[in-house]
């Protein structure tokens, strides 16, 4: 990993974690509203949404999925299998129950589980990312090893509180791009960059 990509991720993340709780509310808020209005116009079926880790002020996704299962959106959230490195997917219905595991991610106990081959779209939490759609995330690997297992067609959308950055210097060849990034500002179809 290079000092830039490094640099990037702790000044994002330390940038987020000190947002004011107003500006934090806001910025949420507009980035429900944009993912609701792309989701429901791309005519998404089956999402995978991320559940916060609100110690970090990620993006606070509750909101949008209890939209999602308003419209009728199937959505799909995970647990971590942090000695496998996977993430476990769970069909989201009311009466699923959570803990928080260590990192105090919102994880399901149990549920039916879900096929990653049915989901058409995924919400990809980010620190940072370009206006190209490339994306630095905590550096884990767990969504990396998750687009792997899904249909190459799955619609990648990534979000994030803040701006993009312009373009990163350090991407490689392997890195997979977003297709979608949905920020406060803006809604940028990355891939047609």
């Amino acid at each position: 990993m290079t000092d830039a990509k490094t640099k990037i991720r702790k000044g994002s993340l330390y940038n987020r974690r000190m947002l004011d709780r107003n500006v934090y509310d806001a910025r949420t808020a507009a980035v429900t509203q944009r993912a609701i209005s792309y989701l429901l116009a791309h005519q998404a079926k089956c999402v995978h949404l991320f559940l916060p880790i609100a110690r970090n002020n990620e993006f606070d996704t509750w909101p949008l999925l209890k939209h999602l299962v308003s419209e009728g959106i199937k959505v799909v959230v995970s647990a971590t299998d942090f000695e496998r490195e996977t993430m476990n997917h769970f069909i989201y219905t009311d009466d699923l129950v959570f803990e928080e595991d260590r990192f105090a991610i919102p994880t399901p106990k149990s549920g039916r589980t879900a096929n990653v081959m049915e989901i058409d779209t995924v919400l990809i939490p980010l620190l940072a990312a370009d206006k190209k759609g490339n994306r630095i995330g905590y550096g884990k690997g767990y969504y990396d090893r998750l687009l792997a297992e899904m249909s190459p067609e799955v619609l990648k959308i990534g979000v994030s509180l803040s701006p993009p950055f312009d373009e990163f210097p350090f991407v490689e060849s392997h890195d997979v791009a977003m297709d979608v990034l949905v920020t406060p500002y803006e809604t940028i179809e990355t891939r047609k960059q």
